[in-house]
């Protein structure tokens, strides 16, 4: 997981994603997705990933992510989206995507 770092820039405080903070995750299930050409860029592929992390996992919406199965960095589609077994969460899952072209 990869999280930006904040810099103030002309007196504001913004993200930058020059240096990010990694954290790794262990314990994941990398599942590929639909990927496919971007008809928005007429020149572009994406690529789409669901991760299935463990419950304790805290991937905040704005992150960026990088899978050990793939080059690039990947945005999450939405929220992490906690997976609930009984009382309990049972995994979190994270839908990403990455755009190229």
């Amino acid at each position: 997981m990869l999280m930006p770092e904040e810099i103030v820039e002309r007196g504001e405080t913004v993200e930058s994603w020059t240096v990010p903070t990694r954290t790794p995750i262990d314990g994941c299930s990398v599942q590929p997705g639909n990927g496919g050409r971007d008809f928005e860029h007429a020149d572009g592929v994406v690529a789409d990933f669901t991760v299935y992390l463990p419950e304790t996992a805290m991937v905040p919406r704005r992150a960026r992510v990088e899978l050990p199965v793939t080059d690039g960095q990947f945005v999450l589609l939405g929220e992490p989206e906690p997976w609930i077994y009984g009382l309990r969460t049972d995994h979190v899952r994270i839908r990403l995507r990455r755009r190229d072209g």
